[in-house]
């Protein structure tokens, strides 16, 4: 793992020897948020340029684990709702896992930005059901699918850290939603092994995943197996 490209400011406050350390003063702040764009940036390139091979494989194996880990956590998927998401920029394919959840009882969900910079909303996907193109357009069911709250949310990772705290694209939209459901679902951040980094530098508003799962299988847990 490359060594953190920190400022200096940031490297000498910053309490590198603390898991989550927090910034200390807006100037950190600013040091964090230009750090993680860096990463992003890094990290997304790694990750586009995989093999289709490699990413088919890839996703296989984390499909293997996730299946592994939702039949410990339930007694099945019939009729729990499954917030799963539509792969872009080289994002881990889930979706024949999530066809299989469906074919097996459970309600999928895809997120769709409905406002920007707002929390997003989980719209009914099911079979056979014609996707528009949303924001940025990733497509999403259509304005007239049921909006549904789930009981599990797969939210791709672009970085992520032992803590179970996610890198994500940078619009913070998983956060906010996270923060706004009353009852909060079982999160499951999903990505690469080669993804992990020492630390995020988690925030006031940052939200650790309940697991980290990557084709190597359950990297970060906050809630044990029941």
């Amino acid at each position: 793992m490359p060594p953190l490209a920190s400022p200096p400011c940031y490297a000498e406050e910053l309490d590198h020897g603390v898991q989550g350390a927090v910034p200390r003063d807006a100037q950190q702040a600013r040091d964090v948020a230009r750090w993680r764009r860096a990463e992003r940036e890094r990290l997304t390139t790694e990750r586009k340029g995989l093999s289709v091979a490699t990413r088919a494989h890839v996703s296989f194996l984390l499909s293997e684990h996730l299946r592994a880990l939702i039949s410990d956590l339930t007694d099945g998927v019939q009729g729990r709702v499954i917030a799963g998401y539509w792969p872009i920029r080289g994002e881990l394919d889930l979706r024949p896992l999530l066809r299989e959840w469906r074919a097996a009882g459970a309600q999928l969900a895809l997120p769709v930005v409905e406002t920007r910079a707002a929390p997003l909303v989980f719209r009914q996907w099911t079979q056979g059901a014609t996707l528009q193109r949303g924001e940025w357009s990733i497509p999403v069911p259509p304005a007239s699918a049921a909006q549904v709250t789930p009981d599990i949310v797969l939210s791709p990772l672009v970085g992520w850290d032992a803590g179970g705290y996610r890198l994500g694209n940078g619009g913070g939209y998983y956060d906010r939603t996270l923060a706004a459901i009353s009852a909060p679902p079982l999160t499951i951040g999903v990505g690469l092994q080669a993804a992990r980094l020492p630390t995020i530098f988690p925030q006031a508003h940052d939200i650790a995943m309940t697991w980290i799962v990557t084709e190597q299988g359950v990297q970060s847990t906050r809630e044990p197996l029941k």
